[in-house]
């Protein structure tokens, strides 16, 4: 009984440390240019977001599709 608790309780740290949770902000691309052979990316996002300077960003980019017609 104690190494099925034991177990159980490994498994259940493993998944809760490896869990993150994310925030999902809606931003838009204002501009873009090169400084130092880096790209340095201006966006806006809404009034009340929590992003700071220096913040690190995992950005997903959503590609629009053309829309085909008859």
């Amino acid at each position: 009984m104690k190494k099925i608790l034991a177990a159980l309780m490994v498994t259940t740290f493993a998944l809760c440390v490896g869990t993150a949770f994310a925030k999902k902000e809606s931003c838009t691309v204002k501009a873009t240019e090169v400084k130092d052979d880096k790209t340095v990316v201006t966006i806006e996002c809404a009034k009340d977001s929590e992003l700071k300077v220096e913040d690190s960003l995992k950005i997903k980019v959503v590609k629009k599709q053309a829309v085909e017609g008859c």
